[in-house]
């Protein structure tokens, strides 16, 4: 069993597929980077690297087509447990597959990514349109919202152009951060 242990970023998840393709060894888990691996597993440590990551996102640019790519990312922000795992998949059959291809909603690994991607969409969906609005006392207005899945970077353009030409705030209170 090959375990591979890294910082949990998507930058970090890239690396990894960079590493494991480098390396000819794919893992059979990915583990956050001091969390303890099962017994008898060879492992490995992924350091995270820009440049790596990069140049499996142009890979990827190259591979698939935006919504696809956009996909990869929702799931990511899903935050569920093993999402991780269910991209480094799917992005292996992507690399493995030569030329450019269509997305195969046939496959289980493809079929899953679609769905909790749907879900993560229309939680960004909601934040844009359920956030209510405060105006504090220096102007500036305030939403707190607190999205089931990590949507609050989906709605972050649609606010910028909303308010482009006042002072906002928009705090998630599950994750703390704004």
């Amino acid at each position: 069993m090959h375990v591979f242990h890294y910082e949990k970023t998507f930058d970090g998840l890239l690396t990894a597929m960079f590493d494991a393709y480098s390396r000819k060894t794919f893992p059979d888990r990915l583990l956050l980077t001091g969390e303890p691996a099962p017994m008898f597993t060879e492992s490995h440590i992924v350091i995270t690297v820009k440049g790596k990551s990069a140049r499996v996102w142009s890979g990827l640019v190259k591979k698939l087509d935006r919504r696809a790519r956009n996909m990869v990312l929702h799931v990511w922000l899903s935050e569920q447990p093993g999402s991780d795992e269910l991209i480094f998949r799917f992005l292996r059959k992507i690399f493995d597959s030569p030329g450019r291809m269509p997305i195969n909603f046939a496959d289980p690994d493809t079929l899953e990514i679609e769905k909790l991607a749907c879900k993560v969409g229309r939680e960004g969906e909601h934040v844009r349109q359920f956030v209510r609005w405060q105006k504090g006392a220096d102007g500036t207005f305030f939403g707190a919202t607190a999205p089931k899945y990590n949507a609050l970077p989906l709605a972050i353009n649609y606010f910028r152009d909303r308010f482009s030409d006042q002072k906002w705030l928009v705090y998630d209170t599950q994750r703390h951060y704004g």
